[in-house]
């Protein structure tokens, strides 16, 4: 059987990211995303099953969804997913009659959820900023070593077993093998927040790094969060998401260091309290029609 070409079978294409939102600059990539209808023989066969097919470039960055998986992202109100019911059509590069059918019960898939996912996200990009800001300002100073832990170069346990190991009852160990083995885990963990800590100081951009440097903090985690967490805030309170967004020109100040550091937390802080008075306002309902969207897909595939 040969492989599945999810490009032949899109039933939307559209243009994303910041020159969706409307903040792209001459320096920005192009992002895209698809949802595809796969064929019958590739829907029906347990073992070519097809999800997501992603092709960064470095001047672009494409993703494509089999509608299966769309569905349930969306459904679950995942930000960079959900935002694909809502992009306009001078950025629609492909739609079909599928498509249609999924923008004309696209209030099947919106719920309150968004409050959730779209802070959860937000929130991960402040954890983001505040890591990279201590690594910043107080650099981990070396790459840590086994014996620095007490530790041989021969490990007790395999990576993948050392948790199923430490859920043991530690009185069924000896003292000295549970104690060798949350050593491990320190070490491990160490190691893993080094790795991090050299990727994030070898793989930044040269610009991004200047100004983070001058501002003492990631700026474009920053802009990404406060997009988040107003596109959360319209999608709760409308139902609704409008491209390109109306905060963008702010979005863009804050890229440009319009905040400091402890100004911009307190912002973040500030909107993240706001959300429990959104939700409440919300007229989305409290999960989605998993139902009635099971129905819509069945519907779809077997009238392709």
């Amino acid at each position: 059987m040969k492989q599945f070409e999810p490009e032949k079978h899109l039933i939307f294409e559209g243009i994303t990211g910041s020159n969706l939102y409307g903040t792209a600059t001459p320096e920005s990539d192009m992002d895209y995303r698809g949802v595809c209808l796969p064929d019958l023989d590739t829907l029906l066969n347990p073992f070519t099953p097809f999800e997501q097919k992603d092709s960064g470039f470095e001047e672009e960055d494409r993703a494509i969804y089999a509608l299966s998986k769309f569905l349930k992202l969306c459904s679950d109100s995942n930000p960079n997913i959900v935002e694909l019911l809502f992009v306009p059509e001078d950025k629609t590069l492909v739609k079909t009659k599928e498509w249609n059918r999924i923008l004309e019960n696209k209030h099947l898939f919106l719920s309150k959820k968004a409050k959730y996912t779209f802070t959860g996200y937000a929130f991960s990009q402040l954890n983001a900023i505040k890591r990279h800001r201590q690594w910043f300002i107080d650099p981990p100073k070396d790459k840590p070593k086994r014996s620095d832990f007490g530790l041989t170069d021969s490990p007790l346990v395999s990576g993948e077993n050392l948790d199923n190991a430490l859920n043991i009852p530690h009185d069924l160990f000896k003292d000295e093998f549970h104690d060798e083995l949350l050593r491990e885990r320190n070490y491990r963990l160490a190691k893993k927040q080094w790795d991090n800590y050299v990727a994030w100081r070898d793989n930044r951009n040269p610009k991004r790094k200047g100004y983070e440097e001058k501002f003492g903090y990631d700026l474009k985690y920053a802009s990404h969060l406060i997009r988040l967490m107003d596109e959360g805030k319209e999608l709760l309170l409308t139902g609704n998401l409008e491209f390109p967004l109306k905060n963008s020109k702010e979005l863009l100040e804050i890229k440009n260091g319009k905040y400091s550091f402890e100004d911009f937390c307190a912002l973040a802080e500030d909107m993240e309290k706001q959300f429990e008075s959104w939700y409440e306002q919300s007229p989305l309902p409290k999960a989605p029609d998993r139902n009635a969207l099971t129905e819509l897909y069945l519907d779809i595939i077997l009238n392709k």
